[in-house]
């Protein structure tokens, strides 16, 4: 039996058996059917039943509710005016949830056919609300978004992942010494200035294909890998999305928006903007690197589309900086000689 079959007939026992949990639950699965995965290693899967559909979702199983991540972040963000798709059942033991289904359109794909650069700008400005309401929820100790940080060793991992799969692995490009000093002294700079800062809970994963739109409101997924960082850690994922180009001025007067209805904020206009260009040398770098790895480990080749557009964002950030030229000269010399 192939593992989708497999995983089928779990959705469709677990589905059966919430009947057994949940009051006045008598619907029958009519159809279930695999949904295009994300990024990550989740399996979902469409459950559509004679009333209504639902998304089931299939996880790392674990032994106990408060052992789930996801769980701990739905209730602290349901609990803080944040939408998120409804959980209706779960069993923590199989991996397995079954939630609200969203439909089918992501903020990508929403806001890509717009032509109005206003109601673009409008969108987002509602997802930037979204944003500073995440970025509001005090830190608790007792969760793991709660003590997790983006700190120097996170954020340098993330750096060494990506040279190890998209310079080594997918430029065939090995550094010597002196290429690896530059490279490691010049991103532990970066890190130094954004890891010496107020941190806020951060979802980590803020961008356009994790925002879905139901009845063109906002709904946040993805969301059970939240932790502590600097707020533009979330804003550049949105603003600098390398799935989507914002216009010049919409990504301005959004960063301005979050500024100034930021009540947590402890940073002057200069050291945000410094902050939030540094940050996006940071993430874009650390995308490629996921692209990269995407496309060796799991043989998926979708986002390697997304590495030149990237690329130029990462180029156009680091040249602003003066002292990193030789960062700047060593990896774009190396990506342009590829």
């Amino acid at each position: 039996m192939r593992p989708e079959e497999s995983e089928r007939l779990l959705i469709e026992e677990l589905f059966e058996n919430t009947k057994n949990r949940i009051d006045n639950f008598n619907e029958t699965a009519k159809s279930i059917a695999p949904l295009t995965g994300d990024a990550s290693t989740r399996r979902y899967y469409r459950v559509v039943t004679d009333k209504k559909s639902y998304v089931s979702c299939l996880s790392e199983p674990l032994e106990q509710d408060s052992d789930s991540d996801f769980l701990n972040v739905y209730n602290i963000f349901s609990d803080s005016d944040v939408r998120v798709p409804k959980i209706y059942d779960h069993n923590i033991k199989k991996g397995y949830f079954l939630q609200e289904d969203l439909g089918n359109t992501t903020l990508l794909s929403y806001v890509s056919l717009m032509l109005d650069e206003g109601k673009i700008y409008e969108t987002y400005r509602e997802i930037i609300d979204i944003l500073i309401r995440i970025h509001a929820i005090p830190a608790d100790q007792s969760f793991s978004w709660g003590k997790l940080k983006f700190d120097t060793e996170k954020l340098m991992f993330e750096m060494n992942f990506t040279k190890k799969y998209f310079l080594n692995s997918f430029l065939k490009v090995e550094l010597n010494k002196e290429e690896e000093k530059i490279y490691t002294s010049s991103f532990e700079k970066i890190i130094s200035e954004l890891v010496n800062e107020k941190m806020v809970l951060c979802h980590r994963d803020f961008h356009s294909r994790n925002i879905m739109m139901k009845n063109e409101r906002p709904v946040v997924i993805d969301f059970q890998d939240a932790r502590q960082g600097i707020p533009q850690y979330d804003l550049v994922s949105m603003l600098e999305d390398c799935y989507f180009q914002l216009s010049a001025k919409n990504i301005k007067k959004l960063k301005e928006y979050y500024f100034k209805n930021s009540n947590f904020l402890e940073q002057d206009l200069a050291k945000f903007e410094r902050l939030y260009d540094l940050m996006t040398i940071q993430r874009t770098f650390k995308a490629i690197g996921s692209f990269a790895y995407i496309n060796e480990d799991r043989k998926d080749s979708r986002y390697l589309k997304y590495i030149g557009f990237a690329m130029e964002k990462f180029r156009n950030k680091l040249k602003k900086f003066p002292e990193f030229q030789d960062l700047y000269n060593l990896i774009i010399g190396k990506y342009y000689e590829s």
